[in-house]
């Protein structure tokens, strides 16, 4: 009987949770785009699409779509990004590009289904070593932003194959020492700056 029933309980939680999509499938899920809708079935939200909604903080619901594999929170007045981020399991894109984010939670490197993460146009001024974690990650566009530091943890990127780094400013030593640590990736950086660290 309690093999049945542990049989049972593997089965619904095999069925509660959904498996990752392929870029090709997740494009034809159904896309909510209001807390609302997302929060009369949960457990059903795979896409959600929040950008350009003047948002200020993240909001707190999205703890609970524990099926989340697409977040977007584009265009929106966020600063900080919370640490239970690293709750989103089965999160594979997310996109907080044109924000005033300056800063990532080490949680972010809990996120290892990440394939796609986009942050240009905001203040982020470092990246924390955790992002090293992200092994899975293929696309990372950082464009517009203000880091002066990037982690050797960025040798653990393997699967990476672009990393937009244009309009930071970044000299030609660290040009090439961010090159060195991604040999398989191609890295795109704005002409050199003249800079050095003070």
């Amino acid at each position: 009987m309690k093999k049945i029933l542990f049989a049972i309980l593997l089965l619904a939680a095999k069925l509660s949770s959904a498996q990752l999509l392929d870029s090709a499938s997740l494009d034809t899920v159904k896309i909510y785009e209001s807390i609302t809708a997302a929060n009369e079935n949960p457990g059903a939200v795979i896409k959600l699409d929040l950008h350009k909604q003047k948002l200020t903080t993240f909001p707190e619901d999205i703890q609970k779509y524990t099926n989340l594999q697409y977040l977007d929170l584009s265009k929106n007045k966020l600063k900080t990004v919370p640490s239970w981020i690293g709750g989103l399991k089965s999160l594979q894109t997310l996109i907080l590009s044109k924000n005033s984010i300056d800063s990532l939670p080490p949680e972010i490197g809990d996120l290892t289904n990440l394939r796609w993460f986009s942050m240009n146009r905001n203040d982020l001024e470092s990246l924390p070593p955790e992002i090293g974690n992200l092994t899975n990650l293929q696309y990372l566009d950082l464009w517009e932003n203000n880091i002066d530091d990037f982690p050797n943890d960025l040798t653990k990127l393997t699967n990476l194959k672009w990393l937009d780094l244009r309009d930071i400013s970044i000299n030609d030593e660290d040009q090439a020492q961010i090159r060195g640590y991604l040999p398989h990736a191609q890295v795109l950086f704005s002409p050199s700056c003249q800079c050095g660290k003070e």
